[in-house]
């Protein structure tokens, strides 16, 4: 990972910086003294929001990452995290449209920017173990086969694609990085839409009955957001990294059933679980158990995962009981 010393006096550019994952990195970089420009459209669905990072002497642009003002933003920038896209598997199945523009036309003209105004910079970029679908071998590496079942693993793979196409073609400083389920602070819960994590937790903090589809022993392996922090920070201080993409996850799988257990155990209010039938859009993009193989992460970047998910669930919950507020507004 880069030093405190390098980080310190460096520019940074976070887009999607106001979110959930942005929003964490932000905080982490002003700490280590980076100067640090945030471009979030602030699309109500996608979960940005100021309050995520209020008190950081930050400066925040609000634009879609392919608009044309942003060029301005990226000039001069030492270390880009693009992190800005649309991440909810259900909703672009809804709007399909808008899933493949916020996760690659924008992405492309943001390219075109960096391009043209800041082509030296260190990059990376955020994609999703979604691209990889219904695994056909556990644990999953880099050469599995990329095939999504929804929208959302299309677009993030063809984003993902169009960030190593400028690598390779242009020599541009790029990698790409595979996420498992993320969660922790800052994470949006008012939504259904942003994974099974924010979910659980809004309904056990809320004493309420965390239903699981099906007989819920499908496995994730799931990642706390410092963890991810470090291996964004990590991605952009690393040569070897370069043209290249990386899985990112945990090397612990856990049944929902049993992570929905565990925070049941945690909040110690009342909280239980039940299961049910898989609704129809959720199956139809079901991807059954996930597991991820990160050697390749260990191996170049030097980064693993630390933090248990027992660890990780009781300090999320610890933050949410500090900041009620996130539980009906954002």
């Amino acid at each position: 990972m880069l030093s405190s010393h390098a980080l310190s006096g460096s520019t940074c550019v976070v887009t999607g910086g106001l979110g959930f994952i942005g929003s964490n990195l932000v905080h982490r970089l002003v700490a280590e003294g980076a100067d640090v420009r945030i471009i979030d459209a602030l699309v109500p669905s996608h979960g940005g929001a100021r309050s995520n990072v209020e008190g950081l002497d930050v400066e925040v642009v609000v634009a879609d990452i392919g608009q044309p003002e942003v060029a301005e933003v990226l000039d001069g920038a030492d270390l880009v995290f693009n992190l800005a896209g649309q991440v909810s598997h259900t909703a672009s199945m809804a709007d399909p449209e808008a899933d493949l523009f916020f996760n690659a036309m924008s992405h492309v003209r943001f390219l075109e920017h960096l391009r043209r105004v800041q082509p030296t910079a260190r990059v990376v970029h955020a994609s999703t173990r979604q691209v990889y679908g219904r695994a056909i071998r556990l644990p999953v590496d880099e050469e599995h086969p990329a095939r999504p079942v929804d929208v959302n693993g299309v677009a993030k793979l063809a984003g993902e694609q169009l960030h190593l196409v400028y690598a390779h073609a242009y020599g541009m400083p790029m990698t790409s990085l595979r996420l498992t389920n993320v969660y922790g602070p800052r994470q949006r819960l008012s939504s259904n839409e942003l994974g099974f994590l924010p979910v659980f937790v809004r309904t056990a903090l809320k004493g309420g009955t965390i239903e699981l589809f099906g007989t819920g022993d499908q496995c994730r392996d799931c990642l706390y957001v410092d963890d991810v922090v470090d291996a964004l920070i990590t991605a952009v201080s690393v040569d070897a990294a370069v043209g290249k993409v990386f899985n990112v996850g945990h090397p612990t799988t856990w049944p929902l059933a049993e992570i929905a257990a565990v925070l049941v155990e945690l909040v110690a209010n009342g909280a239980s679980t039940v299961t049910r039938p898989w609704p129809p859009d959720h199956q139809r993009i079901d991807i059954g158990s996930f597991e991820t193989d990160t050697h390749l992460a260990s191996s170049v970047l030097g980064w693993t995962a630390h933090t248990d998910i027992r660890s990780g669930l009781a300090a999320t919950i610890d933050f949410y009981r500090e900041h009620p507020w996130y539980l009906s507004s954002t």
